[in-house]
């Protein structure tokens, strides 16, 4: 119990030390005019292998830090705030960069190695791979020695565990891969699946030879995608489930400061689905925020209120459910954030509109059917945007509609019918709507891929009683993930957690 309640508190402090180095860094690297969008922009409106290899081309020209220099290196890239090093691979030691460097070791606890993430022996030792700070992490010795040169994976620790399982080793239960492997924890697999996706793109003029040991499960031998099926699915999901945190925000710019190149995987969170996944067949846009965000927001001093500051002597927490003071259960609410990611999405058919999918929260049903249109609808529950195809059909029953906003996901749309009125994209980011409509129903012309919704309900009224202003309408947001895809849309970055705005307070509803 001690450890577990330590390891908390590890975390909660790297985070905070971290978050402020961040902040440090950050200001130092945009002081010379410094932009994402200035720094990526040769890689604009790229779409999927060329987008790879434009990335490949900003990034892949850095500062060879010396394998020795590592040991310095970790002083700004991986300390934690107790004055230890950050150990990717163990959550009980206390090292220091120097005096606990790479020596003898019987146990865990020993001493700490600079583990290669893709093994050394994968590519030769060769440089400038073999002391890239990116990959090169700080992990206790014994539990890499453990790890050996096994692929990551998924296992149930059949051969080892590190102390409280934090690392595991075993016979991969991934489908696709049967072997041995070693399986990272949870709070660092996304950090894992960025690494590799910056290692497939920052030496995709290398990847073809790293054919060394057991290389050839992981890479494919190509330079495109660079890794096979499934490995790619699995870090893929890794990134989804392990998001961008201030601790990997804050490395990315410390090796930026050191190596003078940076991860856009960490940069650009969906630049992922853009490369291999969902998004391919669309042009990147690097001027967009496309999951930029932090995870924990510090109070607002003008907002009492706040949701992150639960414990308001105005604002007391409900002992039955101490997140959301005001209402528990709260299963009427028709206000707040709506993550379609969270619903719980039932294949349907209309008689009408054809196939499709319903979802039923906060008193609304919402539906999306395929309509004439010849593609299949598709599974918001498993994808970042609602893509609205040629003569497919979105729906909202339940309450009177009286504005909805849609928001652009990228530049490739087509227009919307709402109420027999056409709509065109304004600045290709927004299409606006006002009216009343109940059930809401929207069609596609073209196609459009929309990131999220604003809808504003009517209120109901009873008989006799003061109208309210427009501004007091409750309205909400639907949006398509849980990491802010859209540039602009600041949404809930936690799981399950969402802002709910009610008569000017804001309050958290977990569900």
């Amino acid at each position: 119990m001690a450890n577990k309640a330590n390891n908390k508190m590890n975390k909660i402090l790297s985070r905070s030390c971290l978050s402020l180095l961040l902040t440090v860094l950050t200001a130092t690297a945009y002081a010379a005019d410094f932009s994402l969008a200035n720094y990526y922009k040769a890689a604009n409106n790229k779409k999927a292998a060329e987008l790879k290899t434009a990335m490949y081309k900003i990034i892949t020209d850095h500062t060879v830090i010396s394998y020795d220099g590592l040991h310095e290196a970790y002083k700004t890239s991986d300390m934690r705030p107790d004055g230890y090093l950050r150990d990717w691979y163990s959550n009980v030691t206390k090292f220091t960069p120097v005096k606990d460097k790479a020596g003898t070791y019987r146990g865990e606890g020993d001493c700490y190695n600079r583990e290669h993430s893709v093994p050394q022996s994968w590519f030769s030792k060769a440089k400038p791979m073999v002391s890239d700070l990116v990959h090169v992490i700080p992990t206790d010795g014994y539990v890499n020695n453990r790890r050996s040169s096994f692929p990551f994976g998924e296992n149930n620790g059949d051969i080892y565990k590190s102390a409280n399982a934090y690392s595991k080793v075993g016979k991969c239960t991934t489908a696709g891969y049967s072997g041995t492997c070693f399986e990272p924890n949870d709070e660092i697999k996304g950090d894992i699946a960025r690494i590799y996706f910056y290692m497939v793109t920052c030496y995709e003029d290398k990847i073809t030879s790293w054919d060394g040991g057991t290389a050839s499960q992981v890479f494919d031998g190509n330079k495109y995608p660079g890794l096979k099926k499934w490995t790619l699915d699995m870090m893929m999901r890794w990134a989804k489930q392990d998001p961008v945190d201030d601790v990997e925000r804050a490395r990315n710019e410390a090796v930026y400061q050191l190596q003078k190149n940076r991860n856009p995987y960490v940069d650009y969170p969906s630049l992922c689905e853009y490369v291999w996944g969902d998004s391919i067949s669309y042009a990147f846009d690097v001027t967009a925020a496309h999951g930029q965000g932090h995870v924990d927001n510090p109070d607002n001093p003008d907002n009492p209120d706040n949701p992150d500051n639960p414990d308001d002597p105005n604002n007391p927490d409900n002992p039955d459910n101490p997140d959301n003071p005001d209402n528990p259960d709260n299963p009427d609410a028709q206000s707040g954030t709506i993550v379609f990611a969270e619903l719980d999405w039932t294949p349907t058919q209309h008689a009408d509109y054809g196939e499709g999918y319903t979802a039923t929260t906060n008193g609304l049903t919402l539906s999306y059917y395929k309509s004439k249109s010849a593609t299949q609808p598709v599974d918001v529950s498993k994808y970042s945007q609602f893509r609205f195809y040629d003569k497919s059909v979105f729906m909202i029953e339940g309450a009177e509609i009286t504005g909805v906003v849609f928001h652009a996901a990228d530049t490739k749309l087509g227009t919307i019918e709402i109420d027999g009125q056409s709509f065109s994209w304004v600045d290709k980011s927004t299409i606006s709507w006002t009216g009343s409509m109940n059930p809401f129903l929207a069609t596609a012309d073209g196609q459009s891929r929309i990131a999220s919704i604003d809808v504003t309900i009517k209120p109901n009224i009873p008989t006799g009683a003061e109208s309210l202003a427009p501004a007091d309408e409750p309205s909400f947001r639907l949006v398509f993930d849980t990491q802010g895809h859209r540039l602009g849309h600041r949404v809930p970055h936690r799981s399950g957690i969402y802002l709910v705005k009610e008569k000017g307070r804001t309050r958290k509803v977990v569900r």
